[in-house]
């Protein structure tokens, strides 16, 4: 019996490897292969796909360098200096770079200034014409500025051209004359005063309490509207000479002492703010808020010509002009003000 069941097992044995039949040995060959194959194709894959970036970027570097060999053709100064038999000494090259960097800057600052590249490619000429009447020593501002005038001239006087510059001169000048109507009231009454700004805080330009700081808006309006009448107020009469006068009400300051011999200078230069000022009274007071509407005016580059001089008031001038009576009046708005008044320095 035990034998008969032996040779059933061997039997049974028969065709196994490792407990698995052929077919199922050949089944997890072709298995490995399939995997071993797809491997290879993703690595191939991978590769192939590293090449066309690595091509793409030998393309775009040599349409790169193309572009740079068609500007360097187009260059016939720098084509000359890369075609030499030669080798270049490295004092040549270095030399000719600086030319070339140099030459940018001056494009780019031309056009900076509204010249464009085509302009000045076009217009090499005129820039010669330009260089030359430097050279003469005319200025070309001048030069356009006098053939406006001229042609302004030739449109209101048809026979300009048969003037001489003097007898045109002489003509503009008695036509200057006769249409300032100051001139005309200066020679009826002896003079004829610019008249007065006055920026009271009834009017609303406040400082800060007891303090020479400015609030934002009077500052403001300094730098807009009083400004803007200051220039149309020397056009008019020809003054130089702004003179900003700082006034006060009666009311006292109490307390503290002042600190204007040492900090005027130094708020007058910028080096320190209006705020740093410590009156010790009116008259001190009234000084310091002028000088801080002096700094708003000085800083406009529109008066720049002019002299602008701080002056105190303190509380001695009313608003109608005169010397107050010290009457204790206390608290008045209008009399707490600035007054600018413009005149000629000589």
């Amino acid at each position: 019996m035990s034998g008969a069941i032996g040779h059933q097992n061997a039997s049974y044995r028969q065709g196994l490897v490792l407990g698995l039949t052929m077919a199922e040995i050949m089944l997890l060959l072709v298995f490995s292969l399939l995997i071993a194959v797809g491997v290879a194709l993703a690595t191939e894959r991978v590769r192939r796909e590293e090449m066309t970036q690595r091509l793409q970027n030998a393309e775009a570097v040599a349409a790169a360098d193309g572009a740079v060999v068609d500007a360097i053709k187009r260059n016939p100064h720098l084509s000359e200096f890369l075609d030499r038999p030669a080798p270049a000494s490295a004092q040549a090259v270095d030399e000719f770079w600086r030319t070339l960097v140099e030459s940018d800057e001056i494009v780019d600052a031309m056009e900076r200034h509204g010249v464009s590249r085509s302009v000045l490619r076009q217009g090499s000429e005129y820039v010669a014409k330009v260089l030359e009447l430097r050279k003469q020593g005319i200025d070309p501002d001048k030069a356009a500025r006098g053939a406006a005038l001229a042609s302004a001239i030739d449109d209101v006087l048809p026979d300009a051209a048969k003037r001489t510059p003097e007898q045109i001169a002489a003509l503009i000048g008695r036509g200057i004359a006769v249409s300032d109507p100051h001139d005309e009231a200066r020679a009826q009454d002896g003079h004829n005063w610019p008249p007065i700004i006055n920026l009271s805080e009834a009017d609303g330009y406040f400082f800060a309490t007891r303090s020479a700081e400015l609030r934002p808006g009077f500052e403001s309006k300094l730098r807009t509207t009083v400004v803007d009448r200051l220039i149309d107020i020397a056009a008019s009469f020809h003054v130089d000479v702004i003179e900003v006068i700082g006034h006060t009400d009666e009311r006292p300051i109490n307390g503290g002492l002042s600190n204007l011999d040492r900090e005027l200078s130094l708020v007058m230069a910028g080096a320190s703010g209006v705020g740093a000022l410590q009156p010790a009274d009116n008259a001190g007071l009234g000084l310091a808020r002028a000088l801080a509407v002096v700094r708003v005016l000085s800083a406009d580059p529109r008066l720049r010509n002019f002299r602008i001089l701080p002056l105190s008031g303190a509380q001695l001038i009313g608003t109608d002009g005169r010397l107050t009576r010290w009457e204790g009046q206390g608290d008045v708005p209008e009399r707490r003000r600035i007054e600018i008044r413009m005149r000629k320095s000589t």
